[in-house]
């Protein structure tokens, strides 16, 4: 007889009034509660001749243990040597995830879940070596960044393993990351920024209204997705400095397609991206990040590539440097130290220069 087994159903279920009744609960295979007269037992099935053992009986014993007790006896595979305990990869992943599950935020567990459920082996653990987890992620995946995510994934499962006695040592422990991490490196070619403004336009979303706004503007993730009406005027920002990241107050002229961007959004809202109901501070980013690059089929970038990219299409117009770490609010770089101090010159028109610059050039990019 198949039931879900709580806490709660446990105390309702009444005893037999001869022999005795099992309930395998529906939610762990293999799992259940054994009913007789006087007690009630927990029981488990395991290996390939499935070995049936009770565990103990309830209330001595929580549910929540016994669930535990069942999972970790269902993920050893009994050797021809009575003395050799080996460790399916599959059961022991379950019971790491479910562990994970009480402790790491949902992205988190999304993203451990979802690399070692896709990744798999048919060898017990003991006997997955580095060259096997090594091969399946170049396998699983091209992207650099990818790769880099399922390794970690990896490791620290590994690292958990061994501290739980499934295994006696991290195959990847001395290993590094399979790719060094490029992100300070990418930039979006023209076609690549052309086809994430066409996609982000066309769903307008909050989290695609920011991707679109970054790309216009350049400046951080921070400072776009808290913006607010008070900080907007006609046709430009003006940023305190208490939201920037070097405590400087940042003026930056907007072109026509940010404008408009920004006037054809909810004005009801505290934060100019969303409605009503999400009057807070965007949450959600890796998510809603994977998603993007699935929608678009770009290959990885994190959102302050948008940043680099925007300084990089600058230089191609033709921008002078000074005009463009004024436009991406940077302490340092040309016009920094002593001359800093003494040049306080705004740049305004400049910038504006500039800006309507760069709004051609994507104007003309996404007809194209």
């Amino acid at each position: 007889m198949k039931l879900r087994l709580t806490d709660l159903a446990i105390r309702k279920l009444a005893t037999p009034t001869t022999g005795q009744v099992t309930y395998w609960d529906v939610s762990t295979p293999g799992f259940g509660l054994r009913c007789s007269q006087k007690s009630k037992s927990y029981v488990v099935m395991f290996g390939t001749k499935r070995r049936l053992k009770t565990l103990g009986r309830h209330p001595a014993l929580a549910l929540a243990d016994a669930r535990k007790q069942a999972k970790q006896l269902q993920a050893i595979q009994l050797t021809a040597d009575p003395g050799l305990v080996e460790y399916a990869y599959e059961h022991t992943r379950d019971i790491y995830l479910d562990e994970c599950a009480k402790r790491l935020r949902p992205s988190t567990l999304e993203a451990y879940s979802m690399y070692l459920h896709q990744i798999t082996f048919s060898e017990p653990m003991h006997k997955i070596s580095r060259g096997n987890v090594l091969k399946a992620i170049r396998d699983y995946t091209s992207s650099r960044s990818s790769q880099n995510y399922a390794f970690t994934s990896f490791k620290v499962f590994f690292n958990w393993a061994v501290r739980n006695q499934y295994l006696d040592s991290n195959p990847l422990a001395s290993v590094g990351r399979p790719n060094k991490p490029t992100s300070r490196e990418r930039v979006l070619s023209e076609h690549e920024l052309a086809a994430l403004l066409l996609h982000t336009a066309g769903q307008r979303s909050r989290y695609h209204d920011i991707v679109s706004l970054l790309a216009l503007t350049g400046q951080r993730r921070g400072e776009i997705a808290a913006l607010q009406w008070s900080e907007i005027d006609t046709d430009s920002l003006r940023l305190e400095s208490y939201r920037t990241k070097n405590k400087r107050q940042h003026w930056l002229p907007l072109g026509q397609t940010a404008t408009h961007l920004i006037e054809t959004i909810d004005g009801g809202s505290r934060y100019v991206f969303g409605t009503a109901e999400l009057d807070r501070p965007f949450s959600g980013w890796a998510r809603a990040q994977r998603r993007l690059l699935k929608e678009t089929g770009l290959d990885h970038f994190t959102l302050h590539d948008l940043r680099r990219t925007y300084s990089t299409m600058h230089a191609q117009l033709g921008t002078p440097i000074h005009v463009t770490e004024r436009l991406l609010n940077h302490v340092t770089g040309t016009i920094s130290g002593v001359a800093a101090v003494y040049n306080r010159y705004s740049y305004q028109d400049e910038m504006r220069e500039a800006v309507a610059q760069y709004d051609d050039f994507i104007a003309k990019l996404i007809a194209a």
